[in-house]
């Protein structure tokens, strides 16, 4: 069973590039998982299973569920006509300018304030520094009091979801006629998020910038205009692989440093780290692990923070509570599904994901194909996290990471409702006119 969801996925990817003759947002949310579950493949051939697993047998079942509600959740994107666009227009061209700016000066404080622990970090051990990060210990000098408390705390976490500054990034170079620096601004903002993932010792962070980053590069090169002409794509590349280079090569340090003593060497720790979803994610399910109190605090994490005081203020304290009830290894992936469901179990999983495709069907049906405007593509990328960045776990599980997203789709609504205030205002011009015009 272990060879099914890579089947199943190549068989699904093969179906859009033959449905839209264009590798779209959706065939590319599909490729993540056709890579994930070869790597999955690859971790039985190489017998590198891990905790639990090892001698745990794949089941149908569970097998097949992922598939299907992995496809639910990429489904509404697949019915978005991505390719045809031919322009994106963009109101309120001043809150564009603001939000970069606020994005920038979250990286700008970021970076004052984690200057001497990002050297420390980067030229320290890893091993050591992630150990003690483990035990509880503090590996940053950072000592941060009175007005500059709120501004840091701010910063750090909009900056967890500044990956969305990418999409600012592409459209900017796509449609704005604007400076080479501002959109190197925009680039930079992107960031705060790698800083963060250094801060941490974290893989993860970073390989949600790189694969927010591929995902949008692929729409904004499908689109139908070629809004990214050759010229553009050639600076694209170039800063790309400049950006990328530096990147993946912190992400080998961590990787390399990791696992230099362990006893999986550093090539079957990164298979384990890009294929072991499927497996846990089965396991889990097969075995009913799940936290021993009905819980919606990883769907709802903002609520349980403001009006619900247990004790528990992130997925790594809920992962390892469920742990210790169960005896089972929860601090693995197991994609964005496993996360609720040993949170709140199977029932909820399932119908978050069909609530899921019923909200993204609903906010992405679009009256006009070929002409959108950039909010849509905001909600797009909102949405498109769930199971893009559900690789490995629920991105919005926690409360620090939905207080962004909220923001941004209140900016989304807001400017919606700002177009239609709008569109009626022309209307009535347009009416009055003509009743002038009868008069």
């Amino acid at each position: 069973m272990v060879a099914f969801p890579f089947l199943y996925f190549s068989i699904f990817l093969s179906f859009i590039l033959y449905k839209k003759r264009k590798f779209d947002i959706s065939a590319y949310l599909v490729s993540l998982y056709v890579i994930s579950s070869f790597f999955a493949i690859i971790i039985d051939l190489k017998n590198l299973r891990s905790f639990d697993t090892k001698l745990y047998q794949i089941s149908i079942v569970p097998a097949v569920l992922y598939c299907f509600l992995l496809s639910l959740t990429i489904w509404p994107f697949y019915r978005l006509k991505t390719t045809k666009i031919t322009n994106i227009k963009l109101n309120k061209p001043r809150l564009f300018n603001f939000i970069v700016y606020f994005y920038f000066g979250c990286f700008l404080l970021l970076l004052i304030f984690f200057f001497n622990s990002l050297i420390q970090i980067l030229n320290g051990n890893f091993v050591a520094l992630r150990s003690a990060l483990s035990n509880g210990e503090t590996i940053t000098s950072i000592n941060i009091g009175g007005i500059f408390k709120p501004l840091f705390i701010v910063a750090g976490v909009f900056g967890g979801f500044s990956m969305i500054m990418i999409l600012f990034y592409f459209y900017s170079i796509s449609y704005l006629q604007r400076s080479k620096l501002f959109n190197f601004i925009i680039l930079l903002s992107s960031m705060s998020v790698i800083l963060l993932g250094i801060i941490g010792i974290d893989r993860s962070l970073v390989t949600f910038w790189m694969i927010s980053y591929g995902f949008v590069f692929v729409l904004f090169l499908s689109n139908g205009n070629g809004s990214l002409t050759k010229k553009k794509v050639r600076n694209v590349l170039l800063i790309s692989a400049i950006v990328l280079s530096v990147v993946i090569t912190y992400f080998l340090k961590v990787t390399f440093s990791r696992f230099d003593n362990a006893d999986v060497e550093t090539g079957g720790s990164m298979i384990s780290y890009a294929g072991q979803s499927f497996v846990n994610f089965c396991y889990f399910f097969d075995h009913n692990v799940q936290y021993g109190k009905f819980s919606l605090q990883r769907i709802f994490p903002l609520f349980y923070k403001l009006f619900i005081n247990n004790g528990i203020e992130n997925s790594g304290q809920l992962n390892e509570i469920i742990s210790l009830q169960t005896g089972k290894s929860i601090g693995v992936f197991f994609t964005f599904i496993g996360g609720i469901m040993v949170a709140s179990g199977k029932l909820a999983a399932i119908l978050y994901c069909f609530f899921f495709f019923i909200i993204s069907t609903i906010l992405t049906r679009f009256k006009r194909k070929r002409i959108t405007y950039f909010y849509q593509v905001v909600l797009i990328f909102c949405l498109s996290s769930v199971p893009m960045l559900g690789m490995f776990s629920h991105f919005y599980g926690s409360f620090a990471t939905v207080i962004p997203l909220y923001a941004f789709l209140i900016y989304v609504f807001h400017l919606k409702a700002n177009r239609i205030k709008k569109a009626k205002s022309n209307n009535l011009i347009v009416s009055d006119f003509h009743d002038q015009l009868q008069q």
